[in-house]
């Protein structure tokens, strides 16, 4: 089992308005929606068009690669 880091991503709950970090969608994220949060560069992908649940597969894959090695 993979041990996790400060700057591993994570769910959280929005306290603030803002906007998706995926490329070409911002889509507003309103406070109290979930989103994936990745703390190293403060980027944050909604659940609400589908990009949160993107990157945390994004994610899984890399942490398997990385397990792998």
């Amino acid at each position: 089992m993979r041990r996790r880091f400060k700057c591993d991503p994570k769910w959280i709950t929005v306290r603030y308005p803002a906007r998706c970090a995926e490329p070409n969608c911002q889509a507003p994220i309103n406070a109290g929606d979930r989103a994936f949060y990745y703390p190293s560069d403060r980027a944050l992908y909604g659940s609400g068009c589908g990009h949160g649940e993107k990157a945390e597969r994004d994610f899984a894959a890399h942490q398997i690669d990385e397990d792998g090695y």
